[in-house]
């Protein structure tokens, strides 16, 4: 009997350290399309996206971390709505707190808002205000938040849909002939 409770400690602890390894994992992804497409900066599920505008939903199985969405420097990084936690999938998590990063590119700015969920409410980003990124650069991370919200400038169209599953860092928002 002794030896089935330390399997289960064992098993459920190797459990739980493989799961927290899962989530945090960080890929190196870089784009091959031209230069001047904008990628995605998140993984995950869109649940929103008309004209310029789109939201992702990231489960607990996409990888949780964010890319620099194209070539630019750092404008603004602000905190936005205090202390408001709902669930990421429901329409209310636009008001969720969360971390506000201003891109500024060749096509104007591309705002990135990382969002955090109910449960564990943190974001880490490695970059400052003036920075200049590389698209497809890992610069921030939700640790289980789930949602991002992108507004390209509005001049351009999104051409991703609802229910589309996205590969930061690799998917494009925007069709390179329409640049």
């Amino acid at each position: 009997m002794k030896n089935i409770v330390y399997f289960y400690i064992v098993f459920l602890i190797s459990t739980f350290i493989v799961s927290i390894t899962f989530f945090n994992r960080k890929p190196i992804n870089i784009s091959k399309l031209h230069e001047k497409v904008i990628i995605s900066p998140t993984y995950g599920t869109v649940t929103f996206s008309e004209k310029n505008k789109i939201s992702v939903f990231l489960s607990p199985l996409d990888v949780h971390c964010q890319y620099a969405p194209i070539d630019s420097y750092i404008k603004d990084i602000k905190i936005v709505n205090r202390n408001t936690f709902n669930l990421a999938n429901i329409p209310k998590s636009i008001h969720n707190e969360g971390v506000r990063v201003v891109f500024n590119s060749m096509y104007g700015d591309i705002v990135v808002i990382q969002r955090v969920g109910f449960f564990v409410r943190r974001i880490i980003n490695n970059i400052n205000i003036g920075d200049k990124v590389q698209r497809s650069n890992i610069y921030g991370f939700i640790t289980f938040g789930s949602r991002v919200d992108i507004e390209l400038p509005e001049k351009l169209t999104s051409v991703v849909n609802v229910n589309d599953k996205l590969i930061g860092g690799m998917t494009p928002l925007i069709h390179p002939d329409r640049l």
